[in-house]
C-alpha cells in the first residue's frame, strides 16, 4: 500500500463512504501501521458501518498511542468512545472499565483538571441516577474545555447534556435554550459524522420523551432526514440504526404508517441482533405502537413482547392495544403499575392521557378525573403545546363522562386542531371520532357524521383497519352513510340480521367492537346499565360466545361493523 491509497481512503471517509473506507484502511494498515490519526478515522467508519469488533480495537488502539506519548484529550476522547460502543452494546462492565481507565491515565499524567470527556461521561451517569445538579456541575467544565480547545464535539455533546438536565429537573425553558444551541451546530454540519448521528436522536428523544416538544422533535427529525438522504449509502451498526428508528418516527407522525414499519422491522432486528442492543427495545416499541396503528394486533403484542426483553416499557402502547380489544381490566392493571414506577415526571406525563381513556372506558371517573388534575398540573409546568393537545383530549372525554357534551366540543376542538398543526395524522382522526361522539349526543347527527367522515378519509388513507371499524360501528349510530341522507337514526323496528340480532343488539355489539364499557353504552344509547347487561347476554346467546372479545371478534370476521 501505497501513500496514495491512504490518502484514497481519508477521501472515502470524507465523502461518507464508510465502508469502502473501512476496507481501504484495514488493507493499508496490514501492509503498515497506519498513523494515529487515520487509526481514530478508522475506528469512526467502523461504528457506522457496525463494525464491533473492527471498532474496539481501533479504538483500543488509538488510545494506547495517544495515551504512550501523554497526549490527554485525543486519549480521553477515544476513551468515550469506547465507553459509548460498549454501551450501545449493554457490555456495561466494560463501558465502566474504560471510564475508569481514563481516571486512572488522568492521575498517572498528573493532569491538572480532569479531561472533558471522562466529565462528559460522568454526567450521563448522574442523570441517570437522577442528580441533575451534579451532572450539571460536571459538564461547566466540559463546556469550557470544549471552547477553549475548539472541539465541537464536545461542548456540543456537553451542551446538550446540560439541556437535558435542566429539563428533567423541572426547569423547560432554560433547558430548550440550551438544547437549541447545542442543536445549531448539529444541523449546520460542524460535528463529526458519529457525534451527528448520536446527538440528532438525543435531541428527538429529549424533546419527546422528556420536553414534550413536538415541533422542535418534528423539525429536527425533518433536519436528520436530510442528512441521512445526503449520505451515499445508509448502513447499519447502533449509531444509524437508531436515526433510522427516529427516522420512522417521523413518518409514523406524518402517517406514513407502512413505510415507518419497513424501517423499524429492518432497524429493530439489525439492532437486537448487533452492537446497539440497549436501544434496540425502544425500536421495538415503536414498532408495536405503528402495528397497533395498523391493526396488526398479533404483530404488535409480538413487538411489545420484544420491547419488553430488551427492557423497554411498552405502555401506554400495550394499554391502548388491550381498550381496544375490550379488555379495560387489563389495560388499567397495566397502566397502573406503570404509574406506580415512573419516577420522572415527565414519564407520567406520557401514561396520564391514556389512563384518563382508559379509567372512563372501564367507568373508573374518579380515577380519570385524578389522572387529568395531575396532568393538568404538568401541562401548565411544562408549557408545551404537545402536552396542551394531550389535555384538552382528555378534558373532552371526562366531559363526555360527566355528560357534559357542551364543554367536551370545545375542548375537544382545541386537541384536534393542535394536532392538525402538528401534522399528526392518525391523532387528529382520533380526536375527530370523540367530537363525532358529543355532536352525537347534542343530537348534531349532520355534524356527528362529517366529523366521522373526515376521520375515515383519514384512517383510509393511514390504513388504520382496527379504526375504521370502531368509526363504522359509530357511524351506525349517527344514521345512514351517505351524507345526503336524512339526519335521522335507523328504525328501531328493523327486522332481525341474518345472525339473529336486533337493530339494538347490533348497535350494542358495535359499540363492544369499538372497546366501550356497559356504562359508556348506556350513556351513548340512552340506556340503563342493566338493560345493555340483558342486550349482552342475548348478542352472546344468539352468537354463541362466551365473552366480549369473542364476539367483537365474531363481529370483525362475519362483517357486522358496517352499517346496514
Amino acid at each position: 500500500m501505497t501513500v496514495a491509497d491512504v490518502s484514497r481512503a481519508r477521501a472515502l471517509h470524507g465523502l461518507a463512504r464508510w465502508e469502502e473506507a473501512c476496507v481501504q484502511f484495514l488493507a493499508a494498515d496490514a501492509e503498515h501501521p497506519l498513523d494515529v490519526e487515520d487509526v481514530e478515522l478508522l475506528a469512526e467508519a467502523a461504528q457506522l458501518t457496525g463494525r464491533h469488533e473492527v471498532a474496539v480495537s481501533a479504538l483500543e488502539r488509538a488510545f494506547g498511542l495517544r495515551a504512550s506519548t501523554g497526549d490527554l484529550s485525543p486519549a480521553a476522547a477515544a476513551a468515550f468512545w469506547l465507553y459509548t460502543e460498549f454501551h450501545y452494546a449493554g457490555e456495561f462492565a466494560s463501558a465502566g472499565g474504560w471510564i475508569s481507565r481514563l481516571r486512572d491515565l488522568t492521575e498517572r499524567l498528573a493532569a491538572e483538571q480532569e479531561p472533558g470527556w471522562l466529565r462528559i461521561a460522568e454526567a450521563r451517569q448522574c442523570i441517570g441516577q437522577e442528580r441533575y445538579d451534579d451532572a450539571r456541575a460536571a459538564l461547566t467544565p466540559a463546556l469550557a474545555q470544549g471552547r477553549e480547545a475548539g472541539d465541537v464535539d464536545l461542548e456540543t455533546v456537553a451542551r446538550l447534556l446540560t439541556a437535558r438536565s435542566l429539563l428533567l429537573a423541572g426547569h423547560p425553558a432554560e433547558g430548550l435554550a440550551q438544547l437549541d444551541d447545542a442543536m445549531l451546530r448539529v444541523t449546520s454540519g460542524q460535528t463529526s459524522p458519529r457525534m451527528t448521528s448520536m446527538l440528532y436522536c438525543a435531541a428527538i428523544g429529549t424533546c419527546e420523551a422528556e420536553a414534550w416538544e413536538l415541533s422542535r422533535a418534528l423539525e429536527w427529525a425533518r433536519a436528520l432526514e436530510r442528512w441521512m438522504t445526503s449520505l451515499p449509502t445508509l448502513f447499519g451498526g447502533a449509531f444509524l440504526d437508531n436515526c433510522r428508528v427516529y427516522r420512522a418516527s417521523l413518518k409514523r407522525h406524518r402517517g406514513e404508517l407502512t413505510e415507518a414499519r419497513t424501517e423499524l422491522e429492518d432497524a429493530a432486528r439489525s439492532l437486537a441482533d448487533g452492537a446497539g442492543v440497549q436501544v434496540a427495545g425502544h425500536a421495538w416499541y415503536e414498532l408495536g405502537e405503528v402495528h397497533r396503528m395498523l391493526g396488526e394486533d398479533d404483530d404488535a403484542e409480538l413487538a411489545y413482547r420484544r420491547a419488553v426483553s430488551l427492557g423497554a416499557g411498552v405502555h401506554p402502547g400495550l394499554a391502548l392495544l388491550r381498550l381496544r380489544q375490550g379488555d379495560s381490566t387489563t389495560a388499567l392493571s397495566g397502566l397502573r403499575r406503570s404509574l406506580a414506577e415512573a419516577t420522572r415526571t415527565q414519564t407520567r406525563g406520557h401514561l396520564l392521557p391514556a389512563l384518563v381513556t382508559v379509567a372512563v372506558a372501564a367507568g373508573e371517573t374518579d380515577e380519570a378525573r385524578s389522572a387529568l388534575a395531575e396532568l393538568g398540573e404538568l401541562a401548565r409546568a411544562m408549557g408545551s403545546s404537545a402536552l396542551d393537545a394531550e389535555l384538552a383530549r382528555s378534558s373532552g372525554e371526562m366531559a363526555m363522562a360527566d355528560g357534559r357534551p357542551e364543554a367536551a366540543l370545545a375542548s375537544l376542538r382545541r386537541s384536534a386542531d393542535a394536532w392538525r398543526q402538528f401534522g399528526a395524522a392518525y391523532e387528529t382522526a382520533r380526536t375527530c371520532v370523540l367530537i363525532a361522539r358529543a355532536c352525537h349526543a347534542l343530537g348534531d347527527e349532520e355534524g356527528a357524521r362529517l366529523e366521522l367522515e373526515s376521520a375515515r378519509e383519514c384512517f383510509e388513507r393511514l390504513g388504520a383497519r382496527r379504526e375504521l371499524e370502531a368509526v363504522d360501528a359509530l357511524d351506525a349510530l349517527a344514521g345512514p352513510d351517505s351524507l345526503d341522507a336524512p339526519a335521522v337514526l335507523r328504525s328501531r323496528g328493523a327486522p332481525p340480521s341474518e345472525h339473529g340480532l336486533s337493530d339494538r343488539e347490533l348497535q350494542v355489539l358495535r359499540l363492544v367492537a369499538s372497546g366501550r364499557t356497559n356504562r359508556s353504552i348506556a350513556t351513548e344509547l340512552f340506556l340503563s346499565e342493566r338493560t345493555v347487561h340483558r342486550h349482552l347476554s342475548s348478542i352472546f346467546d344468539k352468537l354463541g360466545v362466551r365473552s366480549r372479545t369473542e364476539a367483537a371478534t365474531f363481529a370483525v370476521e362475519n362483517h357486522l361493523l358496517h352499517a346496514t
